[in-house]
């Protein structure tokens, strides 16, 4: 059920693809809700399910991709949507800032024109005119110098950390209520990506823009996002405020993910997790992440796949059996 509070919300949303091996599951029964004005991060190593997550949201799958479950946003089913209906969607509510700026920008035109076609796409009684100026006011806000000049600018003229600008501006003059943003970061160097994530908080902040950012990189985590939703092999295995998880992570692949995080326990060796996630092709009878736990048991192998709230911590989910009779991590440190 979806309330005022949330933008998005999605139950028990699993997708699967017909391959020539046989069917895939890409994700299993994943839930969880943003509210508005929220950020909220999915982790995971790759292969986890955040970007087809994101995908799936903006119905951007490939062909003969079956959803199952349900997605709500701003309290509106998606999935009847087609052709213009789910074009306004794409074009005014929710808009996809991609982890590559180069492939998400057509080489051939320039920035102006882009711009301009993405805030007319969705108001389209907007003069070219309007639109242009629109462009480059926004093009102002998210800290672009001289954003007449970089109007008149080619892709391939511009540095990858100001092209991931011009990626978020694009995506923000059509004012959406929601912005998905796919690894935004990964190919920016440490200080451009400070700078992108210090913008994407400003525009939350300013705008009330609701934001999911997906990354693997813990770091960006946890000065960003107000709540962390932790996926593994297609699903969900740990959701909650970011500040309570990464102190205190309930369940195992949080904890091994966090150790494997270069930097995060000074003085220590990195852990790296052993063995391999299952195969989508494969069937997942209980925890998907049991044959790699240092810590499962018995109960591991028909543990529901969906997390339940902790006792006593509503605002805590976790999908292993465990967490009620003891902790899933060893010991209480807390990262750096």
């Amino acid at each position: 059920m979806s309330t005022d509070t949330d933008i998005l919300r999605l139950d028990r949303v699993g997708v699967r693809l017909r391959t020539a091996e046989g069917e895939a599951r890409i994700l299993r029964d994943v839930s969880f809700s943003v509210g508005r004005g929220e950020i909220v991060a999915l982790a995971g190593e790759s292969g986890s399910g955040k970007s087809t997550t994101l995908m799936t949201v903006l119905r951007l799958l490939a062909p003969g991709a079956r959803v199952d479950g349900s997605i709500l946003v701003d309290g509106r089913d998606i999935a009847p949507l087609r052709g213009r209906r789910l074009r306004e969607f794409r074009a005014r509510t929710a808009r996809m800032v991609f982890q590559d700026p180069w492939r998400a920008l057509h080489p051939m035109h320039t920035i102006g024109r882009q711009l301009t076609e993405s805030a007319r796409a969705a108001a389209p009684s907007l003069s070219r005119r309007a639109a242009l100026d629109l462009s480059g006011d926004m093009l102002s806000r998210v800290g672009i110098p001289d954003p007449a000049a970089r109007l008149r600018s080619y892709p391939h003229e511009v540095s990858g950390g100001q092209l991931q600008r011009v990626v978020i501006a694009m995506a923000l003059v059509a004012s959406p209520s929601l912005l998905l943003c796919d690894e935004p970061t990964t190919a920016l160097d440490v200080t451009t990506q400070a700078q992108i994530l210090e913008l994407l908080q400003e525009l939350n902040r300013d705008l009330g823009v609701s934001i999911v950012l997906a990354t693997h990189d813990l770091d960006v985590i946890a000065d960003v996002a107000e709540r962390l939703v932790v996926m593994y092999a297609g699903a969900v295995s740990e959701e909650g405020p970011t500040a309570q998880v990464m102190a205190r992570p309930e369940h195992p692949y949080t904890w091994s993910l966090m150790q494997a995080a270069p930097g995060r326990y000074p003085g220590e060796r990195l852990r790296a997790i052993e063995g391999r996630p299952p195969s989508p092709l494969a069937a997942v009878a209980g925890c998907p992440f049991a044959p790699r736990c240092e810590h499962r048991a018995d109960p591991c192998a028909s543990a529901p796949l969906t997390p339940v709230p902790l006792e006593g911590r509503p605002d805590r989910r976790s999908a292993c059996v465990r967490v009620t009779a003891e902790p899933a991590h060893p010991g209480e440190r807390t990262p750096a």
